[in-house]
């Protein structure tokens, strides 16, 4: 506990990145004897949803946390940089019967056994030269370890975590007595230290300077390769130098992705958060509970998506919009039965009934066709509101995939 304390006062120091990179990194645990310690840090800046296209708006989500297992030990590499992924609870249920979005109460507790496995992208630092190792995709695996629960808490609880973040931010200040305070009602330490590294080698530097400072003076740091006891030679450097831009300009298409990604997320969670606000269109129409559920899913999202989902529709342009529209309908034929004078002895009434879905798209300031509105119609003629009902929750059901 006073080593954690001690690392929570110099934390302060090393938050000297701004506040407005948001870099924030945090140490999960540290553990073991002198010469054979381990300290594992996590990434706090991007908590990823990894859940599968075939999983979403199940009962399950995939959340990875990105942390990096800092060693003290010869016998052991100098880190190992794990993509953890965790089956949480998903945030939101649905009905699938009435398409009523309800948030889940349910959440994972430090402390609490979590279900999880080692992702894809997770790689190793050799000690022996200083060169990189993947490290392979795990099964799914079980464990109430300190470090896997609380990671597990924090990948599962990441919105919590994120508003406990913002919320701490106080101009050019952190709250770090209201952050401990807020953390600690997901199970975690209050006095878990925060630091302004997020990248695995910085973790390692960090161990090293803060932690592990004296093995360093007494020249007790592991060091097979040679490369921390002696200054790097000049060809060395322009090597190194040569070697990261080799690398920055492979991972280009990856780092667009990735910020892609990010802004697609940013656009679907404003989204949300719009279409909950909401309850009636611009021209006054109250949105149906129907309707709403779906905008939740589907404002903000490309329009290839709906295609994907829904095949291919009803495509209509006009002005500045798109209407991508989806029918269902039923028929039944009237049937009349005329006697031998022919006269009408009996029959059988017909029916009719239809109903749509319609995805209104707009284009964004990438030009990228984007769900603005969703539209959910009806009609019937003698055939019953039940057959309508029907028709439109099949619909539904669809679009809700």
């Amino acid at each position: 506990m006073k080593t954690m304390r001690r690392v929570f006062l110099l934390s302060v120091a090393s938050l000297l990145l701004p506040l407005e990179a948001h870099a924030f990194g945090i140490i999960l645990q540290y553990q073991g004897e002198v010469g054979d310690r381990e300290l594992y840090f996590a990434d706090l800046r991007t908590i990823t949803n990894r859940t599968p296209p075939d999983q979403i708006m199940g009962p399950i989500e995939t959340r990875e946390l990105d942390v990096t297992a800092v060693y003290e030990s010869a016998k052991k590499p100098e880190f190992v940089h794990m993509k953890l992924q965790f089956q949480c609870p998903a945030a939101y249920s649905m009905d699938m019967s009435s398409y009523k979005l309800t948030a889940n109460k349910q959440k994972v507790r430090a402390g609490d056994a979590v279900t999880f496995r080692i992702g894809p992208g997770s790689y190793q630092l050799r000690r022996s030269d200083l060169q990189s190792e993947p490290v392979p995709v795990s099964d799914w695996k079980t464990s109430d370890a300190t470090m896997l629960s609380r990671a597990g808490a924090i990948a599962c609880n990441h919105i919590d975590i994120d508003q406990a973040l913002h919320q701490s931010i106080q101009g050019e200040d952190f709250d770090f007595k209201g952050f401990g305070e807020k953390i600690a009602r997901l199970g975690l330490p209050s006095d878990m230290a925060l630091i302004g590294a997020t990248l695995a080698p910085e973790f390692l530097d960090f161990a090293w300077n803060q932690f592990w400072y004296e093995q360093v003076v007494a020249g007790k740091r592991p060091d097979p390769s040679g490369k921390w006891s002696r200054k790097p030679t000049e060809e060395e450097k322009a090597a190194a130098l040569r070697k990261l831009e080799e690398m920055q300009a492979s991972a280009a298409p990856t780092i667009e992705a990735a910020k892609n990604s990010l802004l697609a997320g940013i656009k679907k969670s404003q989204a949300e958060m719009a279409a909950r606000k909401n309850t009636t269109r611009p021209d006054g129409k109250k949105i149906t509970p129907i309707e709403s559920n779906l905008l939740i899913l589907w404002k903000g999202r490309p329009e290839e998506d709906v295609v994907k989902v829904m095949g291919n529709p009803d495509f209509n342009q006009a002005g500045d919009s798109r209407f991508l529209r989806y029918t269902k309908y039923w028929e039944k034929p009237g049937v009349t039965v005329i006697g031998a004078q022919g006269a009408v002895i009996g029959g059988e009434a017909g029916g009719y009934a239809e109903c749509f879905v319609e995805f209104k798209t707009k284009q964004d300031g990438a030009g990228a066709w984007l769900v603005d509105d969703i539209l959910v119609r009806s009609t019937y003629e003698d055939a019953g509101l039940g057959r309508q009902r029907m028709l439109c929750d099949d619909l539904a059901k669809e679009a809700s995939r």
